[in-house]
């Protein structure tokens, strides 16, 4: 069986993630992106404006969704192998991801 790792970007103007055979020397296999980050509007004072407006469960439900539907583009075939996953960010981004 064929072991996965995924790599997700969780930037200010969008997300991205990478579906990584670890069997294979880390061969990037697909990219996964968003047009544009999930959460309204173009930085991240906006992103905290609309998450402390609209509260931190329709925050996180958003930005799961997100991660979520990125994972899926990668195929139901893979998802199922991935072993390992790498989140990166800024702080922001990254408590918003964590909802603390």
């Amino acid at each position: 069986m064929v072991s996965y790792g995924m790599a997700l970007d969780l930037g200010t103007s969008g997300f991205r993630s990478h579906l990584i055979d670890l069997d294979k020397e880390g061969k990037i296999l697909s990219t996964a992106v968003t047009v544009r980050h999930p959460l309204p509007g173009a930085n991240i004072m906006d992103h905290l404006h609309f998450w402390m407006t609209s509260g931190s469960v329709v925050g996180h439900k958003i930005i799961m969704k997100t991660v979520d539907d990125l994972i899926k583009l990668h195929g139901s075939e893979n998802v199922r192998n991935i072993k390992k996953i790498a989140i990166c960010g800024n702080p922001i981004q990254l408590s918003l991801f964590e909802n603390i």
